[in-house]
């Protein structure tokens, strides 16, 4: 086992800490399962009452509560504890998914805050925070052994690309870097600014920047060549509340009350349409509508028109299959799913509380947990296509939370156990 000291992971020309960054959603880690995800296995009904043959391997790892978790080929890393817990001493962990061996072990400085945990090519890069100034690194996976470490936020892109971000209130610096190296190959900065970004199939394809002075920039990833530069609202304090690449759209808000919408093709203006507290707002892709979220509750939007199809009362959009949305909303403390018509939001019939294994690949196969008799918890390999729900073996014990990647399923316990289980390929 190699066991390495990363010490401050600080810049050694750090300047004096800088105002906090505005956090942004998506990146952090250790964070709940996103609801967006559990519309992928609805309509399921168990295909059978008595579990099929146990086709799970069960891996030996140390016990970490609530822990951030990485698949990198042939190991689980874990950062103990998570990136929740307040600062302190805190380390990440190689476990060899073969047969539960630390392969190695890192250490983090007690100042530092873990922002991002992530995959980048075939090694680990992470982002922490000592309060103010991001700095990240990128760590072989085999042994730990830091590659480099530089300024800014870690953000991968397709074909295992890697940004390094530095957003601030007054000034935004991207920089395109090689992960083997840290080699900067491109930059953009500007003033004060909103960062996004467009993802496709391979991830985030586009770096989309929202200047608060009213511009919008979309740069490909690869090379940092702009793309596209359009004007936009500009914003109404220091920065957008609402500035969004969501599909093809670009949503930003500008006006009280208002959100408008951008050709991220062409940059036209496609539409602009009234959205009580615009201000606080987030956007989501939700079947073939478009998703605004306020405090006065969701409104699902055509996108090719801005037109209102129609607002969420008890269930929030959550996904889609075919041609109809799925509803979630928690009930007694527990989360629910139902089936709601897409045109108009109505249920058309509620699933009961089955709750997703989260993946992050969306070719990976569909699974979910519920409770079991004996405090135990089916595991059910779910087949949207005809609606069923196999069931592939009983996990011990009730779990918090359950995730699979690359073939690994992982559970845990609030302040209690960790639970790791190799998938049949």
């Amino acid at each position: 086992m190699t066991v390495i000291d990363l010490g401050e992971v600080g810049h050694p020309d750090e300047p004096a800490p800088r105002p906090p960054r505005r956090p942004r959603a998506g990146r952090a880690v250790g964070r709940s399962v996103p609801l967006v995800l559990v519309g992928l296995f609805l309509l399921l009904t168990v295909a059978g009452a008595a579990p099929g043959p146990t086709r799970l391997v069960a891996v030996p790892v140390p016990d970490v509560p609530e822990p951030s978790h990485l698949v990198v080929g042939d190991l689980l890393v874990l950062a103990d504890p998570s990136a929740l817990a307040p600062a302190g001493s805190r380390q990440l962990i190689a476990v060899d998914l073969a047969d539960g061996r630390i392969r190695w072990q890192a250490s983090l400085s007690p100042r530092h805050q873990l922002l991002v945990l992530d995959q980048v090519g075939d090694d680990v890069a992470i982002t922490t925070d000592p309060g103010g100034e991001p700095v990240s690194m990128v760590l072989d996976h085999t042994d730990g052994r830091v590659r480099w470490r530089q300024p800014g936020r870690a953000v991968p892109t397709r074909d295992g690309g890697l940004l390094l971000e530095d957003v601030h209130v007054d000034r935004a610096v991207v920089r395109g870097v090689d992960p083997a190296t840290g080699a900067v190959r491109w930059t953009v900065s500007t003033g004060a600014a909103t960062v996004g970004h467009r993802t496709g199939v391979r991830g985030v394809e586009e770096l989309v920047l929202v200047t608060s002075a009213g511009r919008a920039e979309a740069y490909d990833v690869g090379t940092g060549v702009r793309r596209l530069d359009f004007p936009v609202p500009p914003a109404r304090g220091d920065h957008h509340h609402l500035a969004q690449p969501v599909g093809d759209l670009l949503l930003v808000d500008g006006e009280p009350d208002r959100v408008a919408a951008y050709d991220l093709g062409t940059g036209r203006r496609r539409w602009d349409t009234a959205h009580p507290g615009s201000g606080s707002g987030y956007a989501y892709a939700c079947g073939d509508a478009l998703c605004l979220d306020a405090p006065s509750g969701t409104r699902v939007l055509d996108p090719a028109t801005g037109r209102l199809r129609w607002s969420a009362d008890r269930w929030t959009p959550v996904g889609s299959v075919g041609d109809r949305l799925v509803g979630g909303n928690v009930d007694g403390g527990r989360p629910r799913l139902a089936l709601l018509d897409a045109a108009t939001g109505r249920p058309v019939a509620e699933l009961g509380p089955w709750e997703l294994v989260y993946r992050w690949q969306v070719s990976a196969p569909l699974f979910a947990i519920r409770p079991a008799a004996g405090g135990r918890q089916l595991l059910a390999e779910l087949d949207p296509a005809d609606g069923t729900a196999r069931v592939r073996d009983v996990l011990p014990g009730r779990w918090d939370t359950c995730g699979q990647r690359q073939g690994v399923l992982v559970c845990w316990r609030q302040r209690d156990t960790l639970g790791v289980w190799r998938l049949p390929g």
